[in-house]
């Protein structure tokens, strides 16, 4: 019971199952082991007289780690080098090593992301204050000289709203 595999749920996984019960031990959807199987990320460990798909520990573990990995943001192309890599038979230092730059290189592109979030996060900000502030206007908009405007001069930033740059025909 030392290598045994425990699912999502804390059972202990049966010799074989078929697809649903797979999916249903990993947290995911038939349609999602189908799809894996078309890229070759999983197959099943035989098929029944009848067509049905049997999955054994080892694809349930491999799903699982399928899993783990899409939800780090790995695509289908990197987890499938991961796979083989993995069934090279490898040393997991070797593994791990791998996968660890990739995820490195993974926390630079979200840390690049979020900063980039935050700075149109500001300017999102910054124009809704903005904009309230033209709220009580009553001037047309052709009418109207923002720049002059007493309320937007009295802010901090000195902003003038988007529509204000857009030429009247």
């Amino acid at each position: 019971m030392d290598n045994a595999i425990l699912d999502l749920g804390g059972h202990l996984a049966d010799s074989t199952m078929h697809i649903g019960k797979l999916a249903e031990r990993a947290g995911t959807t038939t349609r999602t082991v189908r799809y894996y199987e078309e890229m070759g990320l999983i197959e099943p460990c035989h098929r029944t007289t009848g067509g049905f798909r049997c999955y054994a520990n080892k694809q349930l573990t491999q799903l699982m780690m399928i899993l783990s990995l899409k939800e780090l943001g790995f695509d289908l192309d990197k987890i499938k080098v991961i796979l083989k890599m993995r069934g090279q038979g490898g040393s997991a230092g070797t593994l791990a090593a791998s996968v660890l730059e990739d995820l490195h290189s993974k926390l630079d592109e979200l840390n690049d992301q979020i900063a980039e979030l935050e700075e149109v996060k500001g300017k999102v900000e910054q124009t809704i204050t903005t904009l309230c502030h033209c709220l009580p206007c009553e001037l047309r908009l052709e009418e109207r000289l923002c720049d002059e405007c007493e309320r937007l001069k009295a802010q901090p930033h000195n902003s003038v709203p988007f529509f204000h740059r857009i030429q009247a025909n």
